[in-house]
């Protein structure tokens, strides 16, 4: 059986973002990859389609709010890979004046980072993980999640596998890359190992 290779996701640059309309809705929009569906109360958004220089952006099927914490899908997005990433975790609905946006909740927390061989940074006072430098996977714990979040940091990174970039690639969506953080890539550092998409 191959071993999947993991991955962060990374908005491509030059495609707008959709940002809260009230700034200090940012932290409902951020999971600890418990359900929200039965008490979500939708988020105004806005579209930001124009940089601060005054350049025009291009509209994205992954719109960018954050970092790779988030991962916010268009309708286009939805028609075409909503119900698979359903089996990961909760599509929830947002509010936007200019077009039909939602964003994940990844439910599906992975136990697969192996600590003694990651290189991580750790909080003083409880050894909780804060920062990955390096990932390990103990493959045999990804098991067939292609898009998950680690168990070790429930409000950090969203990962991917590759089955979830073939497949992004394949629907022909716009506006996200992808960093690949496991196995090391041979051929150039693992931070500047990346595939956009769109």
């Amino acid at each position: 059986m191959k071993t999947a290779k993991v991955y962060k996701v990374r908005y491509s640059e030059g495609f707008e973002w959709l940002l809260p309309a009230n700034q200090a809705d940012v932290e409902r929009l951020r999971f600890t990859g418990q359900p929200r569906a039965d008490s979500w109360q939708p988020v105004k958004m806005k579209r930001l389609k124009v940089t601060e220089q005054g350049c025009a952006l291009e509209p994205s099927d992954f719109p960018a709010c954050s970092g790779g914490d988030m991962l916010i899908i268009s309708r286009a997005a939805s028609d075409k890979i909503g119900r698979y990433l359903e089996q990961y975790g909760e599509l929830l609905p947002l509010i936007c004046d200019e077009g039909d946006f939602w964003i994940l909740n990844v439910t599906r927390l992975v136990d697969a980072l192996d600590e003694r061989k990651s290189r991580l940074l750790r909080a003083s006072d409880n050894n909780a993980v804060l920062m990955i430098q390096e990932h390990v996977f103990c493959a045999s714990k990804l098991g067939y999640a292609d898009v998950f979040k680690l168990s070790q940091m429930v409000r950090g990174l969203i990962y991917v596998t590759d089955a979830f970039v073939e497949l992004i690639s394949r629907s022909k969506l716009k506006g996200v890359a992808f960093v690949q953080v496991w196995p090391p890539n041979q051929n150039e550092s693992t931070s500047n190992s990346s595939m956009g998409v769109g």
